[in-house]
């Protein structure tokens, strides 16, 4: 069995991103998240 990649997985969960579940803490979305576009991020607290 092949082994997974690095970069195909997901950093917060360690998922191979096909398989992961992970939503944005914002706004709740996946696929569909618009929280960090282009060099701007989403600030928390």
């Amino acid at each position: 069995m092949a082994e997974k990649d690095d970069y195909a997985c997901c950093i917060a969960c360690g998922e191979l991103l096909s398989a992961c579940r992970c939503v944005c803490e914002f706004c709740g979305e996946r696929d569909g998240c618009e929280c960090a576009l282009f060099d701007s991020a989403t600030g928390g607290g």
